[in-house]
């Protein structure tokens, strides 16, 4: 299945350049006959006005098929990070702590390297709401997804006109990583919706009130992801200069605009000051903030521009289930024009929408080039400003001919389709990463639920990272009992693993351990990953009965487990 994926990507880049060229020699023979083009364009912006209401009755169907459809069951897997933030946002729910205790943390520790923790606050009240399923979890990141899809419409709508917001939304909502972020609550996954937010409070901007609401929301923005603490001063910057160049702001508006910004962003600074040693205080108030044991900030480099820039641009651009191949090129044409145009603009000292959309792309970049960009998680803000530019290549090449729009739209909906396939058969299904469980929580629950196996001592030989959260999500432990039970061992080379948690759930790393239990001493159930083939075959040797469940087998002795799946 991924390489039909890849071969619809393939051919559609082929597709694209007959279509330029054939747009190319249409233009010219206009240009040749002398054939005015301001009909054929009134034409597309008068059904474009007409039935933009139908044509969003049409995006809803779109939306319901890509992102509400199974939602909570796809994927299926469940992120280490989405785990750890929900186990964090039950505690909150329930005691108004994460598992460490913090009261009311403005920054998570979750595994030790921190997490934003916005997130985790909206997916506290989802609980609060819906109880705890895969539903009430997920349910805030969608619901920002899908107010940034209608922002994002407004904004172009009121800033260009409705052809080109209906275009730049329907690319939106077909859009591959648009559609997989909208359905993991990670805590980054907010930050793309939450910067279409800035844009469209910072576009609709003119009273002191409506600078209040957008320094109100670009403070908030700072609590989706630790590297909005770079970009988004980047950008502010950039945009205010801009925007006092064309006299469209006031030095008197931004600092109305920068008092809740920086209400916001103090925490934050007391969270870095905390964390360099240089103050001691974690408390403000009934608020924490923690101290990391892996602090990051050696992750942030302006030379990394450099070192790691283009892989960072390869991920970007070019990693699975993030853009169709199609794009790319779109991408550069769309911003080149925009770019020559925004000169002229510039020179005229005129505002414009394109203008704000490259510095959003061009200052968010840079600051994130500081960093290396292994997965695309980390660059999820990018991806709605390069859908604008793209939507202005297509316009342009289809240069009013509504028979090469309707192409390009046939295009994406065939690639959108054969994604969709693809997602819901195979990548949120089956898909095999470090990072990601779901069996082992689906297990928990089994064993949690039989009054025979509750109470009995297991052993978890896991192949993914942080196994023991997996556990926490179903095991529902207070933060109080997690701390007291949580037992950690140090390995060669310092590294530290979790080996207990709760009163029954063990951690082993290394077949060794396995061999080191004392099998006749009592009634164990073993939980051991498939891929620890030597560990399965010697329990099996021991008389222990194995029972397949995912990518998991559980072995016992003399207890009868009921599993399907």
């Amino acid at each position: 299945m991924v390489s039909i994926v890849e071969k619809a990507n393939f051919f559609s880049l082929i597709i694209l350049i007959f279509i330029v060229i054939i747009s190319l020699i249409l233009k010219y023979i206009k240009e040749k006959k002398q054939i005015k083009n301001t009909n054929e364009k009134s034409k597309i912006d008068i059904f474009c006005n007409k039935n933009y209401k139908k044509i969003w009755l049409i995006f809803s169907i779109i939306i319901f098929i890509t992102v509400i459809y199974k939602f909570g069951e796809i994927p299926k897997y469940i992120g280490v990070d989405e785990a750890g933030m929900i186990y964090d946002a039950y505690c909150l729910s329930e005691y108004g702590t994460d598992r460490y205790l913090n009261s009311y943390p403005l920054y998570l520790v979750n595994f030790g390297g921190g997490q934003s923790s916005l997130c985790a606050y909206l997916v506290s009240l989802s609980i609060k709401i819906f109880g705890t399923n895969m539903i009430a979890y997920r349910l805030p990141v969608l619901l920002v997804y899908l107010i940034s899809v209608i922002v994002s419409y407004l904004l172009i709508s009121k800033s260009k006109d409705k052809k080109t917001a209906l275009l730049f939304t329907f690319l939106i909502i077909t859009c591959p990583w648009n559609i997989f972020n909208a359905r993991m609550a990670l805590d980054c996954n907010l930050y793309a919706g939450l910067f279409m937010l800035d844009l469209y409070f910072l576009n609709k901007a003119e009273k002191n009130y409506q600078y209040v609401i957008a320094g109100i929301f670009i403070g908030l923005t700072l609590y989706t992801y630790s590297l909005s603490w770079i970009t988004m001063p980047i950008f502010l910057l950039v945009w205010c200069i801009y925007m006092l160049y064309i006299k469209k702001i006031k030095i008197k508006q931004i600092i109305i605009m920068g008092i809740p910004i920086a209400i916001f962003a103090m925490p934050l600074i007391y969270f870095l000051l905390v964390n360099y040693g240089i103050v001691n205080n974690t408390k403000l108030g009934i608020f924490t903030l923690p101290v990391l044991t892996e602090f990051r900030q050696n992750e942030i480099n302006i030379l990394n521009i450099y070192r790691t820039g283009l892989e960072s641009l390869n991920t970007i651009f070019f990693a699975e289930g993030t853009i169709y191949l199609i794009y790319v090129p779109l991408f550069v044409i769309g911003y080149v024009l925009e770019f020559k145009n925004a000169i002229q603009k510039l020179k005229e000292k005129q505002y414009n929408i394109s203008i704000i959309m490259i510095i959003a792309f061009t200052t968010v970049l840079i600051g994130l080039l500081t960093t290396r960009i292994p997965t695309p998680n980390k660059a999820n803000v990018l991806y709605i400003p390069i859908l604008y530019f793209v939507t202005i290549a297509i316009l342009n090449i289809c240069n009013n001919f509504k028979t090469i729009l309707i192409i390009f739209i046939a295009i994406i909906l065939i690639l959108c389709v054969n994604y969709e396939i693809f997602y819901y058969t195979i990548d949120g299904i089956n898909k095999i990463n470090w990072y990601e469980d779901l069996h082992l929580a689906e297990i928990t629950k089994i064993l949690e639920n039989n009054h025979q196996t509750r109470n009995i001592q297991k052993y978890i030989f896991a192949y993914r990272c942080q196994p023991q959260i997996y556990n926490l999500i179903e095991l529902k432990l207070s933060p109080y009992e997690y701390v007291n039970t949580v037992k950690i061992k140090k390995y060669t080379g310092g590294t530290q693993r979790i080996i207990k948690v709760g009163e029954t759930y063990n951690y082993v790393y290394l077949e060794s351990e396995v061999k080191q239990i004392d099998l006749e001493k009592q009634e164990y159930i073993f939980i051991i990953s498939n891929s620890y083939k030597d560990t399965i075959e010697y329990l099996k040797n021991n008389n222990y009965k194995n029972i397949n469940y995912g990518t998991y087998t559980i072995l016992t002795k003399n207890i009868e487990i009921n599993v399907s799946i």
